[in-house]
């Protein structure tokens, strides 16, 4: 039987995991809205940091929760704590969003 290596834990994969996390109003990840700021990764410990779109969003909950579930999922695969947590100090704007959605919104 062939076993089938695990990828090594990086950025990649971590985006690959937050695909899966929409935000419920515009329906879009919150990889191509450009909310994910920065992701650690550390012996033992991954940490993403997302960005609201505004300074009352009210959403931010929600997203947490999944984004929590999404990396819970990759902790339990690569055997790390996970958090994910919200810069309410940052600063979002239409140029992080993916080119494809920059178009399909008109910004």
């Amino acid at each position: 039987m062939d076993v089938i290596p695990i990828p090594a834990l990086d950025d990649t994969v971590v985006l690959g995991a937050l695909r899966d996390v929409f935000d419920p109003e515009l329906g879009e990840n919150v990889v191509d809205l450009g909310l994910v700021e920065a992701i650690a990764i550390e012996p033992g410990h991954l940490r993403v940091t997302l960005l609201p779109t505004s300074a009352t969003c009210p959403m931010a909950e929600l997203l947490l929760d999944d984004a929590h579930e999404a990396l819970g999922r990759l902790g339990a695969r690569y055997g790390v704590d996970t958090e994910a947590v919200m810069d309410w100090d940052g600063v979002w704007d239409p140029q992080r969003l993916s080119p494809e959605l920059r178009e399909r919104f008109g910004w």
